[in-house]
């Protein structure tokens, strides 16, 4: 379910989708108590979600690719990875600094406060950018041995 809602949003490059998506977001809270309390308790079962999650999220951000929609990484499974892990941590940590204890009739309306809290900030950030121009970027890439190359288009050789 999460794959496919991620993939609607991400393809359909309008805002029409996620702002269906936001305004039931309460339907998703069951999926998602699931998923926090699953990777909270650790081990094997958050382990293997992770990837889970990690390889979904692949699919979809190449599908966004494919639609125009999402920008071409020099390196997607590392991208993708670092995406997974910064959105269910931060995740993680909300619901721990906010109500780690919710019952499930309470943590519908927790998780419409965790949307609203983080939704502008994420599409700013993802839409808009951080930082001012990319000279960062180019210093890493001319450290890192080998880095990902691009071609003039944009896209990753």
């Amino acid at each position: 379910m999460l794959r496919e809602e991620k993939a609607k949003a991400l393809t359909d490059g309008s805002g029409a989708t996620l702002l269906a998506q936001m305004a039931g977001v309460e339907r998703y809270a069951p999926m998602v108590q699931y998923l926090l309390r699953s990777l909270q308790a650790g081990g094997a079962l958050a382990t293997t979600l992770i990837e889970h999650l990690i390889a979904d999220a692949e699919e979809y951000l190449a599908a966004g690719e494919v639609a125009g929609v999402v920008r071409p990484s020099r390196d997607r499974a590392a991208r993708t990875r670092y995406l997974a892990y910064q959105a269910t941590g931060s995740m993680v940590l909300w619901f721990t600094l906010h109500g780690a204890q919710a019952t499930a009739e309470e943590f519908p309306a927790l998780f419409r406060r965790y949307m609203d809290d983080l939704a502008l900030p994420a599409l700013e950030l993802f839409t808009e950018g951080l930082l001012v121009d990319r000279s960062m970027l180019d210093e890493y890439l001319m450290y890192v041995p080998d880095p990902p190359d691009r071609d003039a288009d944009n896209t990753a050789r």
